[in-house]
């Protein structure tokens, strides 16, 4: 990995910049085809934007989480329009999402622009992402929440001003309570994750960590903790299609093998169905591996707020991967965690830059 950093750094700005603006241009353009129509491409999980719609339009009164509810609520005082909502999303995904996850990794295009260029072309490619700006899904509003809510948790950790710390961590706690109310495992892993931010890593101790963790798992299971989890995975035997995994985690012997293989197939998307799982696999999947890697490889360097990213990461994908069986249900899920890591490899990528030119400095 420090080979491709090595890479990467000489790939001039003008040329990232450039590729910025044409990928800009083609969203906009594949943007426009698909919502009249004229291209095709469905990722799967479902699309609940008509009932969002009809939530909001008055057609049906059974609100399943707090988006529609949200909808409704524009539409009553008239600020609602399906395509209004949609472009806005799209604006957010081209231009606020990856300014935003560029900022919580401390990057500026003043003072670290190659890095900040190079987080902010990772964001716009993401494909996933792109994908629920053309109708009026809860999902990148949650991605808005979920950045939002990280700001204000950077803030808490970080601040060493007791009344502002407090300040930021009211406030983090109501926008994990936010979360929850869109999507409860979403925001209940966010919340835990901010009580245990002060968990110290380091390579040695994330082989320990990573046996207690199975070990809890393993146990967890066999109690029956999971068991609500465990009974909606059975939902997906329904579907029709051939993107399920249709591991069994009936057997508790066989917990720990089913979700390492759930691990494999859905969070690293090693489970491929369709040529777009290929795609998803080579655009979203390898940077986001090779993120993680870097990341355990220099994870001496997390400070606060990355502890808590990796901490919310294996909290959240524990959940969802012992609870999803289906892989176009899983690019949906995912989307926080790869954004945890897209935020904490350029973090510790920063950080490293900075101490070897202390180094350096110094050694002068």
């Amino acid at each position: 990995m420090k080979n491709n950093t090595i890479y990467l750094d000489r790939i001039s700005n003008t040329a990232i910049f450039m590729s910025i603006v044409v990928v800009f241009f083609l969203k906009i353009a594949l943007y426009f085809l698909l919502k009249n129509q004229a291209l095709n491409i469905g990722i799967g999980g479902g699309n609940d934007s008509d009932y969002y719609n009809a939530y909001a339009k008055g057609f049906t009164d059974v609100a399943v989480n707090v988006w529609p509810v949200i909808l409704k609520f524009l539409n009553d005082i008239g600020l609602y329009s399906r395509d209004g909502i949609s472009y806005l999303f799209l604006f957010l995904n081209l231009l606020v999402i990856p300014h935003v996850i560029a900022h919580l990794s401390g990057l500026s295009f003043k003072d670290n622009q190659k890095y900040y260029l190079y987080s902010f072309l990772i964001c716009l490619i993401y494909p996933t992402l792109f994908f629920y700006t053309l109708d009026v899904y809860r999902d990148l509003f949650m991605v808005v929440v979920f950045i939002v809510g990280c700001f204000f948790v950077k803030k808490f950790v970080n601040s060493s001003n007791l009344v502002f710390s407090l300040l930021f961590f009211v406030i983090s706690i109501l926008m994990g309570f936010f979360l929850s109310a869109l999507r409860p495992y979403l925001g209940y892993t966010f919340l835990i994750s901010i009580f245990l931010w002060k968990i110290k890593f380091t390579k040695k101790r994330l082989f320990v960590f990573l046996i207690l963790y199975f070990i809890a798992l393993f146990a967890a299971n066999y109690l029956g903790l999971f068991s609500v989890l465990t009974e909606y995975r059975t939902g997906f035997e329904k579907m029709e299609g051939g993107s399920n995994l249709g591991l069994d985690f009936s057997n508790p012997v066989m917990f720990i093998p089913n979700f390492i293989l759930s691990i494999l197939g859905q969070l690293l998307g090693l489970y491929i169905t369709n040529p777009l799982s290929i795609i998803l696999l080579l655009i979203e999947t390898l940077p986001f591996l090779l993120m993680l890697i870097y990341i355990i490889r220099n994870i001496g360097l997390a400070d606060n707020f990355v502890r808590f990213l990796i901490i919310f990461f294996v909290l959240y994908a524990s959940v969802w991967l012992i609870g999803n069986d289906n892989l176009g249900t899983a690019v949906r899920l995912r989307m926080c965690n790869y954004i945890a890591i897209y935020i904490s490899f350029f973090y510790i990528l920063r950080l490293k830059k900075l101490s070897l030119r202390n180094e350096q400095a110094v050694n002068k």
